[in-house]
């Protein structure tokens, strides 16, 4: 009787470590904005600064410029490290970037013009959402756009750090330009402070690479190609389209996104993708899922895809492992990260997450 209690035992225990490990197998990458491309002050693509006392690896701030009276010890301008500027503000951004509930929280950038995009279209595809309204860029998708569509400045912000930076006219204006004036020395951007064009190259096989002021692919220093998509955007996947509710391909998922992750019909929250009934196939983690948005603020049910759908901006995994938070953030720990959400399919693989295309997969009925 022992015995077989001690047998029993034992096989449960092991049982439970079965399922710690499969946990831990589809335990996601965590955020970490200062290991990615997003740290502007370390990426050397870009390298933010501000002032003649920069230091490579070193954001400084426009507090000093402004107030003389609280000027740090190193020169015209306090040095920080600041990553979240670039995006976020705690006070005076706007609140209502990104659809119904403002996905982009107190965004602290100015924003592209929709109206300047030319929209994806195919003979397969007529880019526009199910009200017959073109797919220009919307809701969160704008909000990426504002550094990626290499039109707006680096350094549109709205709320500089420190007291006395307040740009007015970021906040309430869209459109290219906005820059407050900081310098960047990165190869990756141009005299108005944004995304650099970049050249064609067809032996590359169409690429978008550095154009020759930034000596080529192969002299570059960090991502390539150019993560700058422009205003023509008919060559990218297409966003801010609503998922088709005709397609046979997207039936499972619209079948299944209104009940999912305790999402309240008609809140305008997030919508979470997925093809299994119960959930199964949803990682742990909700930051970490492939998502719809409620970007029309009047259809708060209306299910589309945006930048966001398959990036996570604040995510540093990438194939081969992520760094360690305390591990130098520096030019060698930032740069190959993909941004990617972990697909909502079976065998997801937490570090090279589009792994046998499995976020494509994850919505893509093929």
């Amino acid at each position: 009787m022992k015995a077989g209690l001690s047998r029993f035992l034992v096989f449960f225990s092991l049982l439970i470590l079965a399922g710690i490990h499969i946990s831990v197998g589809f335990v996601s990458g965590s955020e970490d904005i200062r290991h990615t491309k997003h740290n502007l002050a370390v990426n050397p693509d870009i390298l933010a600064g501000e002032g003649n006392d920069f230091k490579p690896g070193d954001l400084t701030s426009l507090r000093g410029a402004r107030n003389p009276e609280v000027r740090g010890t190193e020169g015209d301008v306090r040095l920080n490290e600041e990553v979240c500027i670039f995006c976020h503000t705690p006070h005076g951004g706007r609140s209502n970037v990104g659809g119904v509930q403002g996905i982009a929280p107190l965004w602290n950038r100015r924003l592209p013009n929709s109206m300047a995009f030319t929209p994806y279209n195919s003979p397969h595809f007529d880019a526009q959402d199910l009200m017959g309204v073109p797919g220009r860029p919307k809701g969160v998708s704008l909000a990426c756009l504002s550094c990626h569509d290499g039109a707006v400045a680096f350094d549109a912000l709205i709320n500089s750090s420190g007291s006395g930076g307040f740009f007015q006219n970021n906040k309430t204006m869209d459109g290219q330009g906005g820059s407050i004036g900081m310098s960047f020395s990165g190869p990756a951007v141009d005299a108005s402070n944004s995304f650099k064009e970049g050249l064609r190259d067809s032996e590359a096989g169409g690429f978008i690479y550095f154009d020759q002021f930034g000596a080529g692919p192969n002299a570059s220093f960090g991502s390539e190609p150019f993560p700058n998509l422009g205003l023509d955007l008919r060559d990218d996947h297409p966003i801010s389209m609503e998922i088709p509710r005709v397609d046979p391909q997207f039936r499972e998922i619209l079948t299944n996104i209104t009940t999912k992750g305790g999402r309240v019909p008609g809140s305008g929250g997030v919508m979470w993708i997925d093809r299994h009934p119960s959930g199964a196939n949803l990682p742990l983690d909700k930051r970490d899922r492939i998502r719809a948005y409620a970007s029309d603020p009047s259809r708060p049910d209306a299910p589309y895809i945006e930048c966001a759908s398959c990036h996570n901006p604040h995510e540093a995994s990438r194939p081969g492992g992520q760094p360690a938070l305390s591990a130098p953030v520096d030019a060698q720990t930032i740069n190959n990260s993909l941004f990617l959400r972990l697909a909502s399919r079976p065998g997801a693989n937490s570090q090279d997450r589009n792994e046998r295309s499995l976020i494509c997969l994850s919505c893509h009925k093929k």
